[in-house]
């Protein structure tokens, strides 16, 4: 049973990575270069990607599962180094654009690569099932036990690079890149900053079964691993919308309605995911203005006024209050909070101020409509 569900996950994993990558290759052509560095590396990375787990279909053996397997490490190391590659891209670094990098770092794993194959077909391969038979050869055949052992560390030398090189251009694009990017593009580039970087440490994470023979954790991984391709696609298909409203001038409405929320729910300020400093959050100020709101939610003026508009507000003030009172709605009906917390929280100078705004705009008392709504 576990046998068949491995094979059944890789499968999956195989067919996912093929379809995400080439997807991404063959649809971004119609986004001309906005995603041109994608689209690229989507084609490449998540081949290597199938074709490593095409590599783990051989680790099962009648002997039992093999532990520490040359050829999934090498295409492993690869699908890390290409994905380093495109993650330090996202941070604002140039590192793929070097050729004479790209030698250095896919130079020594395609040796192994051949290395390994040579091996294969000269029958000098020996597969490990537990560490125990490392000491074996260690006495029988020493020098296959130290060729080993250098193998892989050189292997590990390249992960290290990798890894080094993404801490790098995160701690560039903190201190310069996150600084310098329009709101919404920063919110956009930070995306794919997470994501880039969780696929480096999902890769890290496949070490942990690569050393334990234990299906069932391959199969964990595996899942995994087609969960994160799932993001993947969902996250290229939003990144599509952010191109295509951001170029027909609908980007603004949807960010104002995504990040209104989010604000509101910064009480005491902070910083924003879209690259903003509130140190007072505006819907809760005494006289708010639009030049306040706008800049909070990192949007133009005539953006927002435009909004408020469409959502039927003739008057700025009026729409901010329907706004917080939602918010303080949602907080009496979701939390246990005080509901005078709430409301000194929220602006509201007293409690019986509060409660007569609340009453006006859902017709009862916020005690009742805690009674009433309470999750």
């Amino acid at each position: 049973m576990a046998e068949a569900l491995f094979y059944i996950t890789i499968a999956t994993d195989i067919v996912a990575a093929l379809t995400v990558g080439w997807t991404i290759f063959i649809h971004g052509r119609q986004l001309g270069g906005a995603i041109a560095t994608l689209r690229q590396f989507a084609a490449g990375a998540f081949t290597s990607l199938a074709a490593w787990m095409a590599s783990m279909v051989a680790i099962v053996r009648a002997e039992g599962v093999e532990i520490c397997a040359s050829l999934p490490l090498v295409l492993m190391t690869i699908f890390m180094l290409t994905t380093s590659m495109y993650a330090t891209s996202t941070m604002g670094r140039k590192h793929h654009q070097n050729f004479a990098l790209w030698v250095l770092v896919m130079f020594v794993p395609l040796v192994s690569l051949l290395a390994h194959l040579l091996m294969k077909g000269s029958n000098n391969y020996h597969p490990l099932f537990s560490f125990d038979d490392l000491n074996d050869f260690c006495v029988t055949t020493p020098l296959i036990y130290y060729g080993r052992a250098i193998f892989v560390a050189i292997l590990m030398t390249f992960w290290l690079l990798a890894v080094g090189m993404i801490v790098e251009a995160y701690i560039y694009y903190r201190k310069t890149c996150a600084t310098q990017l329009k709101a919404e593009d920063a919110e956009q580039r930070d995306g794919n900053v997470k994501l880039s970087i969780a696929w480096a440490l999902v890769i890290i994470m496949g070490l942990v079964p690569w050393c334990i023979s234990s299906l069932v954790l391959h199969i964990v991984y595996n899942l995994l691993i087609f969960g994160l391709l799932t993001i993947t696609g969902w996250a290229y298909l939003r990144h599509v919308r952010f191109i295509r409203a951001h170029d027909s001038g609908r980007l603004a409405p949807i960010q104002i309605a995504r990040r209104v929320p989010m604000l509101l729910a910064m009480e005491q300020g902070g910083s924003t995911e879209w690259a903003t400093s509130v140190e007072q959050n505006p819907f809760f100020a005494g006289n708010p203005t639009l030049d306040d709101v706008a800049q909070a939610l990192g949007v133009t003026n005539t953006d927002l006024s435009d909004y408020v508009l469409q959502q039927d507000k003739n008057n700025f003030m009026a729409w901010v209050c329907d706004q917080r009172l939602r918010y303080c709605a949602e907080q009496i009906a979701s939390t246990n909070r005080k509901i005078s917390e709430i409301a000194i929280s929220t602006g509201y100078n007293d409690l019986p101020t509060f409660t007569r705004a609340f009453k006006r705009r859902f017709g009862i008392s916020p005690s009742e409509y805690r009674k009433q709504n309470a999750t």
